[in-house]
């Protein structure tokens, strides 16, 4: 039976419960969230709400949260039809993309090599201007991304997409713990393949799938760190969990660049970690970032 396509829709706040076949009101997402209100012709249907309910469910029966990473990504190709994705995870917005070991499917996983290699010649990725649409309304397209007086940094980054079979993207942030980034970033071989409808569904993953971040966050055992580093050490791997460059490391302590690679270097085999981003979270998470609330006095 033909229905709507997949991926479409309003997103309503936070903490609203998905019912199928619910109708969500104009402006219902923005007045509880303070989000930009969604085109007042939009409304999700209950085959996008079914498929967003079932990817949320996918979610919560993970393990870690690299199994949550995993999940999250299988949940919206088989329930969504989103088949080309990838997962970024970061201290921050800005440096998500640093994430040496995205999780990825489809296109994804041949584009992560060579986005690596590249990563720091892709400005408009990197670029605090352009992730403003990702950090303040959760979503951005390929066109909102970019340096607006400069406009061969977008044209740069189309060309290597294009390079790679991507005609289209859509960037869709986890609203999780403040001092996180998280980022899934979906892919088309289509040009415009991502319409107002997929922006929609878009917001509302974001909300839903960053409830569950925060917990998965939360109960990740992860590395010890702190322990197990020299005074040196843990002044490098703190200024690396503030989502600091290694330039940045070395001008804030008076060092080289090479020493402070050094000290990650060593950090990383002294913990366990297997990449900066996760030596960056399991020192938050040690220095009570990532900590549950207190339980409140009787």
């Amino acid at each position: 039976m033909a229905g709507p396509p997949l991926g479409r829709g309003e997103a309503p706040g936070a903490g609203a419960r998905i019912v199928p076949g619910t109708q969500l009101r104009p402006g219902m997402a923005a007045a509880r969230t303070g989000a930009a209100p969604m085109p007042r012709d939009l409304a999700l249907g209950a085959a996008e709400l079914r498929g967003i309910l079932r990817v949320v469910e996918d979610c919560e029966r993970a393990s870690s949260l690299a199994s949550f990473r995993e999940l999250a990504l299988d949940g919206m190709a088989r329930h969504l039809g989103y088949r080309h994705s990838a997962f970024f995870l970061g201290s921050s917005i800005e440096t998500a993309f640093q994430d040496a070991r995205p999780t990825g499917r489809g296109l994804a996983l041949r584009l992560a090599g060579p986005y690596m290699e590249r990563y720091r010649e892709l400005e408009a990725l990197s670029n605090p201007e352009s992730l403003r649409s990702v950090r303040e309304r959760g979503l951005a397209t390929l066109d909102d991304l970019g340096v607006p007086d400069r406009p061969e940094v977008r044209m740069r980054l189309e060309r290597f997409l294009r390079a790679h079979g991507i005609h289209a993207k859509l960037l869709v942030r986890l609203f999780g713990p403040s001092n996180v980034g998280a980022l899934i970033s979906l892919l088309d071989s289509r040009p415009g393949a991502f319409g107002p409808r997929d922006r929609a569904v878009g917001a509302v993953l974001g909300r839903h799938l960053g409830n569950l971040l925060r917990f998965y966050i939360r109960t990740d055992p992860g590395p010890s760190v702190a322990g197990r580093l020299s005074a040196r050490e843990r002044d490098v791997v703190r200024l690396v969990a503030e989502g600091r460059s290694n330039r940045q490391v070395a001008e804030a302590l008076c060092i080289s660049i090479d020493t402070v690679k050094h000290h990650l270097t060593h950090a990383l085999v002294a913990t366990g970690c297997t990449n900066r981003t996760q030596l960056a979270i399991a020192w938050q998470r040690e220095t009570s970032a990532f900590a549950p609330p207190s339980p409140p006095r009787p």
